[in-house]
């Protein structure tokens, strides 16, 4: 490992140089804003690093790039999840630098996607490009799958993936995101929470009229707050009618995760401003609810006139974003049922559901032995031992993987808590980039070992 891991010092900057180059290239997921083009760069640099790449297409949806290099030494595949779609850059005056710039300042690189995920991605990219420039090989198998309708809940990724089975399977998978805390430890992820994301309309006069109506016209806004809170009380508790049927409480191997967790509570709290959390959680309560609770988040609103000054209208609709992160043994479709009922029993059939993408929750046993691998890696590379979560709070296509192919995955990354994810200034440290880079090279070698 040693020559592996000098070159990836001696070219540290030319990663960057990439890293950067992919940073710039926008592609949006939620406006379609540059999708064929980024998959054509990721397509293009996979190939740079001696992967055989390809771009895969279904009937609908932003194309997925998939590579592989085969090992002359193994039948053993390692495959890697990642995306190159990123969330909107909005609210961009909040931003230090264009988030489509790849500003390299602070010992950071700046950008959307900077970490979610293109910086992931690349970091594996290099690490194939590390082994293939020292040994002309990979020791393991390797697969890449990158597709790019993450951050839109990946409505089109299952049938790609039916469709190619046989060039998806694997031993196992390292998922996409991941990283270390403020004190240097690796923090591993072996499931996700699932997620059922809709929009709520209320539609009721033709048009806005002058709010001296009032007392007559029906007022969009109001119907769809009244809507609104049915679904949920002052003490966080989902009203829909099933919603928590069939929830399971964690394991005692799961408890055994937690209790380890060095829950960051006092800085989480400082950073957003907080005195508190909801209901008082605090330590450990607070870590279960954050893994293990299902939620229900008004994820936006907007109605009427929401400009400067005053302007005395009755809006004739209203819309509502909403998503419902789920646990274990909860099924978006049941969900959307069950929410669909609740309107119409609390007398709001009116009210229009547009559903948008959707994810199943999924996990891997902690008792898995691909999780002791990647664990005992990490401990390696990063000189901490491995903070293991035995489930994400955020969601994502897991469940295809893990439950329709059937192997192990377990996610890991070169984050940072303070990378700012899916918010104004993402940037990806420098330091903890390179890190990452040293990680895949290791894991690549102790799985060819495993």
């Amino acid at each position: 490992m040693d020559e592996v891991y000098r070159y990836i010092d001696e070219h540290a900057d030319s990663f960057i140089e990439d890293l950067v180059r992919l940073v710039r290239q926008p592609s949006v997921s939620a406006k379609g804003e540059g999708m064929e083009d980024c998959a054509k760069l990721v397509e293009e640099m996979m190939l740079k690093v001696g992967l055989n790449a390809r771009i895969l297409r279904g009937e609908r949806g932003n194309p997925v790039v998939y590579g592989e290099v085969k090992s002359e030494k193994t039948t053993k595949t390692l495959l890697f999840y990642n995306h190159y779609d990123v969330q909107p850059p909005e609210p961009l005056e909040e931003w230090k630098y264009d988030p489509f710039s790849g500003k390299v300042a602070d010992g950071k690189v700046y950008g959307r996607g900077a970490v979610d995920n293109k910086g992931n991605l690349v970091s594996r990219l290099k690490a194939i490009q590390a082994y293939m420039e020292t040994a002309g090989s990979v020791p393991v198998n390797i697969k890449f799958v990158v597709e790019g309708e993450e951050e839109i809940g990946s409505p089109n990724l299952e049938p790609i993936i039916k469709k190619h089975r046989r060039l998806f399977s694997a031993d196992a998978a390292l998922w996409e995101f991941g990283g270390t805390d403020r004190h240097g430890r690796p923090h591993l992820y072996l499931g996700l929470k699932g997620v059922l994301s809709v929009e709520l309309r209320a539609k009721c006069a033709l048009k806005d009229v002058h709010s001296a109506n009032a007392p007559l016209i029906p007022n969009a806004a109001w119907r769809l707050v009244w809507a609104l809170s049915t679904l949920k009380d002052k003490n966080e508790k989902i009203l829909i009618e099933g919603f928590y049927d069939g929830v399971q409480p964690p394991s005692d191997e799961e408890i055994g995760c937690l209790k380890n967790i060095p829950f960051e509570e006092k800085e989480l709290k400082e950073e957003l401003g907080l005195k508190q959390f909801l209901r008082g959680l605090s330590g450990f309560e607070a870590l279960k609810a954050l893994l293990f609770q299902p939620t229900c988040t008004i994820n936006g609103l907007l109605s009427g006139y929401t400009g400067k000054g005053s302007k005395t209208v009755l809006p004739r609709e209203a819309m509502a974003k909403l998503d419902f992160r789920l646990v274990p043994n909860q099924k978006p479709n049941e969900i959307l049922r069950k929410l669909k009922r609740h309107l119409e029993v609390q007398g709001f059939s009116d009210i229009e559901i547009v559903q948008y993408g959707s994810t199943e929750p999924v996990k891997t046993p902690v008792s898995d032995p691909f999780v002791g691998l990647v664990a005992k890696t990490a401990e390696k590379v990063y000189g901490n031992k491995a903070v293991i979560y035995p489930l994400s709070a955020g969601s994502g296509p897991m469940h295809l993987f893990r439950n329709l192919l059937g192997f192990p995955v377990v996610s890991a990354g070169c984050g940072h808590p303070e990378s700012n994810t899916h918010a104004p200034n993402e940037n990806l440290r420098i330091e903890s980039f390179i890190k990452g880079v040293k990680f895949i090279a290791a894991l690549i070698d102790d799985f060819a070992k495993w």
